[in-house]
């Protein structure tokens, strides 16, 4: 291995450098087998289709995506499914096992194909010249479901039918969408289905959204060469939302059943869920500090529902996709109520519901369940590493949570429907990842297996840079409110005794946002180390993972507490020998570009210099359902809207400040960093811009991300 120094050309070109891993993973109904998606070798932007035999231990790829014509033309539909779900690739997008564990439905360029493993068959599901997003197999596998052109259709899969679709609904169009999740419930609740089958596989259960009742407003998308002003219906804070109804429809009818399912108006549809010949319906208000789980038999959908549960904050209620019915009468369910996001067990025999974990921790994810036990991810000792844990609640026992996974690391699972085996896609400060499958055997004890790794070997594309690898340490220290703020520090390549260094702090600092962990850590901070600075991370109150109070801190107020819990990492520099404490910059995308410009205003003595990447300036121009969660409306809440926006600060603003944004961002709209322009050089504060034509939130593209981490570089070195 020899002793290069990492570029950042290097960083986003091919091969990609820390090597590709799976991704996508899901296993066969039978766990017989292990499909994935994997990046091609000869192309970074397409996705190919691969299979893994759980018995023998062999792979192979089974479909490769280049043999399928491709136009590269998206449908408005996929252009938005894409940028909820944060997708830049193209080849296999999608895929879905059929029930029989045979065949996997793949969709490719808007068609959907089938594919025979066993003999590498593919045949076209759908009709060319059409374009098709959200299937779905029916629960006996005879049906296909998927929306086109708005609408739901259906593809008999059997009998004499086989091959023939037809329109379920046929009243769609660009302002009535049947079976598609709203803007809102993707962006924000992260529901991404619109339509759901019964238990049964004789309905679908459906949403209507009516995106008339938003008002029309204007975007501007700014191209190299061209300028569009987009037309949207944008659900800002306070705002109106789309209205969303429910049907449940027969297969043999063309008349659906309105399903009751709202308490007021401008309630959300927050899940939905067909289990156990019943239909569950998660209910949300407006001000989210209400979440009802209600229930309709599935062929009785117009009784009044049983209202199985309702959990009330005096903030927010965070949703999850934690419900799980075991019976017509058990169901699990997480919540916060006793502090932490704990797992619990709803029995009607039980006088009260049991908790199946308790004290520090939080239950991120049910990943399977059954009549005897529950297997779930998160944490119970620290938040920075996750974990695979089950519970055993056989009969009047209930065991305490066991750990399946071990080592000090992060796990992202998923659990075959036996609840029997896994596949662990892992990550350690010492592994960029690899993927383990684990079984249980009859006597409980674990297996595991490495089926594909990325260590770094002397064939790995980080194989040249390793000398110079800079590994972080981790630590905490004492937060304003008892609990502990964990920090990821990066120190600087080649420091020497005596010399001091610039730090600059990387932050996101909003909600969901918790970036300190045992995972691999991105290897931008290895750019930083190698041109003389270290770096802090730190998690703040807000971020997520911890307490509910923890979480609530920012409640009514953004931009204040977080940079409160950013100057004591501050603090904590100024006690390392090495840290020039004249010379701290701060950096962050998104909430993190917002953090940027609070910090930089609200403590202009400490950050000398900082880089704000699509910044969020005031959350009027931000949506209903994440703006409100913390804020709740302009309306009722005037005074915290202002003084969580950057503008009451920028007066304070002393330090060099370089503002980056796309100018066809859709998600924190250009608007926000013009207003910070204007407001900026009203009050004859300098400051340095670059904008990128063409560029959405994510200023994903190759080109774009060398310049402007190049401009970053540039920056900071000129000013700290």
């Amino acid at each position: 291995m020899s002793n290069q120094t990492l570029t950042v050309e290097r960083l986003f070109s091919e091969p990609a450098i820390n090597g590709e891993l799976p991704s996508h993973m899901k296993f066969a109904p039978d766990g017989k087998h292990i499909a994935w998606l994997q990046v091609a070798e000869d192309d970074r932007e397409r996705l190919d289709l691969w299979l893994y035999d759980v018995a023998a231990g062999s792979t192979r790829q089974i479909l490769d995506a280049s043999i399928v014509g491709q136009s590269g033309i998206l449908s408005d539909a996929e252009k938005a499914e894409r940028e909820r779900k944060r997708q830049f690739t193209g080849g296999v997008t999608n895929y879905h096992w059929h029930p029989d564990s045979s065949r996997i439905a793949v969709e490719i360029d808007g068609m959907f194909y089938m594919l025979t493993p066993d003999s590498d068959t593919l045949t076209p599901l759908t009709k060319p010249g059409t374009r098709q997003t959200h299937p779905t197999f029916s629960p006996d596998g005879q049906t296909l479901a998927f929306i086109r052109d708005y609408n739901i259709w259906l593809l008999d899969l059997a009998g004499a039918a086989n091959g023939s679709e037809r329109a379920f609904t046929s009243d769609g169009n660009e302002l009535r969408h049947f079976g598609l999740p709203e803007f809102i419930a993707q962006e924000e609740m992260h529901r991404f289905d619109g339509y759901w089958w019964s238990s049964d596989s004789s309905a679908l259960v459906y949403t209507c959204v009516d995106n008339s009742t938003i008002a029309v407003s204007q975007r501007y998308e700014i191209d190299a060469d061209d300028f569009r002003v987009i037309e949207q219906r944008y659900p800002y804070a306070g705002a109106s939302n789309a209205a969303t109804t429910l049907a449940v429809q027969a297969l043999t009818s063309d008349t659906p059943q309105w399903i009751d399912w709202s308490d007021n108006s401008d309630d959300y549809l927050a899940r939905v869920d067909c289990a156990q010949d019943a239909l569950y319906v998660q209910v949300q208000n407006r001000a989210q500090q209400r979440l009802t789980l209600k229930r309709w038999p599935e062929n009785n959908v117009l009784a009044a529902p049983e209202t199985l549960l309702t959990e009330i904050s005096s903030t927010w209620i965070n949703l999850h996709n934690n419900f799980h019915a075991l019976d017509q009468q058990r169901f699990l369910w997480t919540s916060a109520r006793a502090g932490y996001e704990h797992l619990y067990l709803y029995d009607p025999a039980q006088p009260a519901p049991v908790a199946l974990t308790s004290g520090r921790g939080y239950v991120t994810k049910v990943l399977h369940a059954d009549d005897n036990g529950v297997m779930f991810s998160g944490w119970l000792s620290e938040p920075t590493q996750q974990h695979l844990y089950r519970c055993e609640f056989a009969g009047d026992t209930i065991s305490a949570p066991r750990p399946l996974t071990e080592g000090n690391g992060w796990h992202d699972i998923n659990v075959a429907e036996s609840g029997t085996a896994w596949v662990d896609k892992q990550s350690s400060f010492e592994l960029p990842a690899a993927l383990e499958v684990g079984q249980l055997d009859a006597a409980g004890n674990v297996q595991r297996r490495t089926i594909a790794s990325l260590a770094i070997d002397k064939d790995h594309p980080y194989a040249p840079f390793v000398a110079n690898h800079i590994t972080p340490t981790m630590g905490s220290i004492d937060g304003a409110d008892g609990e502990p703020l964990f920090y990821r520090l990066t120190e600087p390549a080649n420091k020497k005794a005596g010399s001091r260094y610039p730090v600059v702090v990387y932050v996101y600092g909003g909600p969901g946002g918790a970036r300190v962990n045992w995972a691999w850590p991105p290897l931008l901070l290895q750019l930083f180390a190698s041109k003389g600075f270290g770096v802090l991370e730190l998690d703040n109150r807000g971020t997520g993972n911890r307490s509910k109070a923890f979480d609530d801190a920012i409640y009514l107020r953004m931009g204040k507490v977080e940079v409160e819990d950013q100057l004591l990492g501050t603090d904590f520099l100024r006690t390392l020998p090495w840290v020039d404490a004249e010379r701290i910059g701060v950096f962050g995308h998104s909430y993190g570009g917002f953090m940027t410009v609070m910090c930089m205003a609200q403590a202009p003595e400490v950050f000398k210099a900082g880089v704000s990447v699509a910044p969020v300036s005031g959350w009027e121009l931000y949506d209903t359902h994440y703006t409100e969660r913390y804020l709740s409306t302009p309306q009722a809440n005037p005074d915290g809207y202002l003084q969580s926006s950057v503008f009451p600060y920028i007066d304070n603003l002393r330090g060099e400040l370089l503002l980056i944004h796309g100018m066809a961002d859709d998600n924190v709209l250009f608007t926000n960093s013009t207003k910070l322009y204007k407001a900026l050089q009203d009050i004859g504060t300098p400051f340095q811009m670059m904008t990128y034509p063409g560029s959405k939130h994510a200023l994903h593209e190759r080109s774009v991300s060398i310049h402007r981490f190049n401009a970053l570089f540039k920056f900071f070195q000129e000013h700290l």
